[in-house]
């Protein structure tokens, strides 16, 4: 298996936002499969952007000062996730992926505990989701979790998540699917095992599988 991997750096400047001094500037990732491009102003064929909430205790530079790329998704979520996604490629489906957020810092609570971004910070980050976006030009979105799904699709405010999960909406002219964060999923099931049967497990590895399909122009396997 060949995989290609870069990643694009948050190069925020806002310093008039809050959280712009403890920011830890996460930056979007491509992952490039079997021998597709990933270099300089080239970011390939890209069939799936997976959207998440904002950075964690793992991607923090300030708290996992070992996270020098400053990668999303590299905790225990982000196992999860890239294991879905191996999952889909060694059953032949193979499909070229960005993982991003829909904000670059680490949102906490007063108690620092992990929290959603408010819609404020939200409108002061989005521009640089919408830059990546324009960079990867993906087939389609991923919006991960409810607070994603509601700055993606306006529309979606006030739903659960088990009734709009797999959905087809549009961001920015984009096909756009809301989906179960991978947090929820390690809350559920722990770590990812290819037999897993759980119900909210199997949802999302047949929204993806669809989804990459269509995004590749294949029929789903």
């Amino acid at each position: 298996m060949n995989i290609t991997k870069k990643m694009i750096p948050c190069d925020c400047q806002n310093r008039g936002c809050k959280e712009f001094a403890g920011c830890c500037f996460t930056a979007t990732e491509v992952v490039i499969r079997d021998g597709g491009s990933a270099g300089d102003g080239d970011y390939g064929n890209i069939h799936l952007m997976f959207v998440g909430q904002g950075a964690g205790r793992d991607e923090d530079i300030n708290m996992n000062p070992d996270n020098l790329m400053r990668q999303p998704f590299v905790g225990k979520a982000g196992v999860y996730l890239r294991n879905i996604i191996k999952f889909l490629w060694d059953g032949g489906l193979i499909f070229n992926v960005a993982i991003s957020n829909s904000v670059r810092f680490h949102p906490l609570d007063a108690s620092r505990k992990d929290r959603a971004p408010t819609p404020e910070e939200l409108n002061d980050c989005i521009r640089l989701l919408d830059r990546d976006i324009d960079l990867v030009k993906p087939k389609a979105l991923v919006a991960l979790g409810m607070s994603t799904s509601n700055a993606l699709i306006p529309e979606t405010a006030g739903a659960v998540m088990g009734r709009i999960a797999g959905l087809s909406y549009l961001y920015r002219g984009i096909k756009t699917v809301p989906l179960y964060h991978p947090s929820f999923l390690t809350r559920n099931y722990g770590k990812f095992t290819a037999n897993q049967r759980g119900d909210y497990h199997i949802r999302c590895v047949e929204v993806l599988r669809k989804l990459a399909a269509e995004a590749v122009g294949t029929n789903n396997p």
